[in-house]
């Protein structure tokens, strides 16, 4: 059931950008950044990576509302002792551009939310996996041209794991292909 559910989003992913490419704006985009954990998650696990792709769709019918689905994967070291926790899911957000809708130079607003898949490891204790319902908000600006734009953003993410709740700040830069 699970396998059939992957294959199924996978499909509509390729098939819906030529078929929404008419109807508006589509943006790929790759980055990474840093992990900094915040609250109690702070005394678990010290800075780590987060690599990130998205796909962002703004219909014609709307300057500055959109779509965005993120892909993410992280890393961080436990603080305490030897282990790592890692981070892999993904997010369904909405997305608020101020400024003109022909220009990638703008402000951003981003929030949502979707699943994350944590991971843990260590000696001594072995391996533990939780998938967790997840959300997410924050601020970016991107600067470029139309159909290239480099962006950096920073978000607060909660995993809602049982136990310990992970919470932290990825702080991203990457880059962005739109106009398709």
């Amino acid at each position: 059931m699970h396998t059939r559910a992957v294959i199924t989003v996978v499909g509509l992913l390729l098939a819906l950008p030529p078929a929404l490419a008419a109807q508006g704006d589509i943006r790929l985009g790759l980055g990474g950044g840093v992990i900094v954990p915040v609250r109690s998650h702070a005394d678990v696990i010290r800075k780590g990576w987060i690599g990130n792709a998205s796909l962002t769709y703004f219909p014609a019918a709307s300057a500055s509302l959109g779509l965005r689905l993120d892909g993410l994967y992280g890393r961080a070291n436990l603080r305490t002792i030897a282990g790592r926790q890692e981070y892999l899911g993904g997010t369904a957000n909405l997305v608020f551009q101020f400024g003109s809708r022909r220009t990638p130079n703008r402000f951003y607003l981003l929030g949502g939310g979707g699943y994350i898949r944590t991971r843990t490891t260590g000696p001594g204790f072995g391996e533990s996996r939780e998938t967790s319902p997840a959300i997410t908000g924050g601020a970016g600006f991107s600067l470029g041209g139309r159909g290239f734009a480099l962006y950096v953003e920073a978000r607060y993410l909660s995993i809602y794991t049982h136990g310990s709740k992970p919470q932290f700040l990825p702080i991203m830069a990457g880059f962005t292909f739109g106009g398709f």
